[in-house]
């Protein structure tokens, strides 16, 4: 097993070396939401997050035949207040707030293992959304549809849910604009405001990768409620950003992260991240 684990992440690393170039729309994308995250980004980043979102893959791909639940703090190195401070609250419905960052899936997953009810919202996706799905199943995750995302939200966090967001990407007419790397980005407002309505706590985190072999850095922090829906969302956003600094090599850098909605935009030309002209 561990002989054709290794032999996947070889192959993974041979197609991610050859990505940026077959890929050069994304790679396009990627090269600008660099140059306006940092100005000058670090040499090989492009090709350094190929890499990781490959590996990945593999860990995904391979996490129930390497994944031992008695080898559990093997597998992932638990850190932040986040975890303790929701035992000590009770079981009690909660909202997560994570990225497109490291590997997200098994985000869920790690957290489902340790007894907490994850309920990740998600976009279906054409090939993969019937496998993600059965794999959060079987690790004891209830998929929300993105599409009806907030009123499904509120019912599972008041069963005693907690519902994660993947709160990194453009969010259309249904975000607002808050600062993200100094430019605004049209961000979920969601998060903040069901935690705030709901008077319930509300944690951002991320699950980073270690090295082979499912080897994870599962990070959780309590963010108090304070303020009203868009404080809190800029708040989540410095705090995203925060994590993605630290580790810029393990973002989703691919994703038009600054496009504006259609409103905004409609009767201009954009750059490759969507960025009005």
């Amino acid at each position: 097993m561990r002989a054709s684990y290794g032999a996947a992440l070889r192959a993974a690393r041979a197609a991610a070396a050859l990505a940026p170039e077959l890929l050069w729309r994304r790679s396009a994308v990627a090269r600008e939401n660099l140059r306006l995250a940092f100005g000058r980004p670090p040499p090989g980043l492009i090709e350094a997050s190929c890499r990781h979102f490959a590996e990945a893959a593999v860990d995904l791909l391979y996490f129930d035949r390497l994944f031992e639940p008695a080898r559990f703090d093997e597998h992932f190195r638990m850190e932040g207040d986040g975890l303790a401070h929701y035992r000590e609250t009770g079981p009690l419905g909660a909202v997560f707030v994570t990225g497109h960052f490291g590997n997200w899936e098994l985000f869920g997953a790690a957290f489902r293992h340790l007894g907490i009810p994850i309920a990740p919202v998600a976009r279906p996706l054409p090939w993969l959304g019937a496998a993600l799905d059965r794999f959060r199943r079987a690790h004891g995750q209830e998929t929300i549809p993105k599409r009806e995302a907030l009123p499904l939200a509120m019912r599972a966090i008041r069963r005693g849910l907690c519902v994660a967001f993947l709160a990194d990407q453009s969010a259309g007419r249904e975000g607002i604009p808050v600062p993200f790397f100094g430019h605004d980005a049209h961000t979920i407002v969601a998060p903040a405001a069901l935690a705030l309505k709901l008077k319930v706590p509300l944690y951002a985190g991320y699950s980073t990768r270690l090295g082979d072999g499912i080897r994870y850095r599962c990070f959780a922090e309590h963010v108090p409620l304070a303020g009203d829906a868009e404080s809190m969302t800029r708040r989540l956003n410095a705090i995203l950003e925060g994590y993605v600094r630290a580790c810029p090599e393990q973002w989703w850098w691919f994703h038009r992260r600054f496009k504006p909605p259609k409103a905004f935009r409609r009767g201009r030309k954009l750059s490759p991240a969507g960025v009005p002209l």
